[in-house]
C-alpha cells in the first residue's frame, strides 16, 4: 500500500481531495493532502512545494505524488525532495517540465477564459462564472460549494528549479473532457516529456470530484508494490 501525496491545483484548496480520499483509503492507501501556498504570487516553486514535502517527512513508503492541474509543476520537486517512487501528472498544466513544450497544439482551449487579475497580479474568480466555466459537469450544489472555497491563484514567478524530469518514474492521466486543457495536448506532452502514454479518464478536469471511484481505481492500479 502506498502514501499519496495530493497536491491540489489553481484557485483550490485540499478540500477537493475529500471525495478521492474516501475511496483510497479503504484500499489501505495513506493520503497526504498539504495546502500549498498557490495563491501567493510571491511563492516561488520551492516555497510552494515545502508543505507537501514537510508533511512526507515520517510517511511510510512507497510514496506517490499526485500533482493536478497547476501543481504539475510542484509535483517533481516534492517527489524529488521526499525521495518519491512514482510522479503522476493529473490533468496537468503547462507549467514546470510541461511549459513551453511544442507538440503542435495550444494546451489552453479556445473556449476556457481564464478569470481577471487583482492588483497583486493573482488572478480572482467570481463564484458564480466559476461554476459556469469549470464545474458545468457537476451537480449544482457541489459546485457552488466548490466555488464558494476557491482562493485567488498566480503562478511562480521564478525559473523552475529542475533541469528536466527527476529520475523517477512518471505517470500521465488525462481528462477526455477536460474543460481547461485539450486532451490531445497532454497526451502528445505525455509522451514528450514523460516518454508514456497516457491513461485515459471519461471527465472534467476535476475527476477527484466527479468520478473518484475512477480515479482511485486507476491510482491503486499505478500504486507501486
Amino acid at each position: 500500500m502506498a502514501t499519496f501525496s495530493l497536491l491540489h491545483g489553481n484557485w483550490h484548496d485540499s478540500s477537493c481531495w475529500e471525495p478521492l480520499i474516501r475511496r483510497l483509503e479503504p484500499l489501505g492507501h495513506r493520503c497526504s493532502t498539504p495546502d500549498l501556498p498557490l495563491h501567493d504570487p510571491a511563492a516561488g516553486y520551492l516555497e510552494r512545494a515545502r508543505p507537501a514535502i514537510e508533511a512526507l517527512a515520517s510517511a511510510e513508503p512507497p510514496v506517490v505524488v499526485v500533482g493536478h492541474s497547476l501543481a504539475a509543476g510542484v509535483g517533481p520537486i516534492v517527489a524529488t525532495g521526499a525521495g518519491a517512487a512514482l510522479i503522476v501528472h493529473l490533468c496537468p498544466a503547462p507549467t514546470g517540465p510541461f511549459a513551453g513544450v511544442d507538440v503542435g497544439i495550444a494546451p489552453v482551449r479556445r473556449t476556457f477564459a481564464l478569470p481577471p487579475t487583482d492588483d497583486t497580479g493573482a488572478s480572482v474568480w467570481d463564484p458564480e462564472a466559476a461554476v459556469d466555466a469549470m464545474y458545468t459537469r457537476l451537480p449544482r450544489d457541489i459546485a457552488r460549494t466548490l466555488a464558494s472555497r476557491l482562493r485567488p491563484g498566480a503562478s511562480a514567478p521564478d525559473r523552475y528549479p529542475l533541469d528536466g524530469t527527476p529520475d523517477i518514474a512518471g505517470r500521465l492521466i488525462v481528462a477526455t473532457e477536460d474543460e481547461f486543457f485539450d486532451p490531445e495536448w497532454s497526451r502528445r506532452v505525455g509522451i514528450a516529456v514523460l516518454r508514456t502514454e497516457a491513461t485515459d479518464l471519461a471527465t472534467g478536469h476535476f475527476p477527484m470530484i466527479e468520478a473518484p471511484a475512477d480515479l482511485a481505481r486507476v491510482l491503486d492500479g499505478l500504486a507501486p508494490a
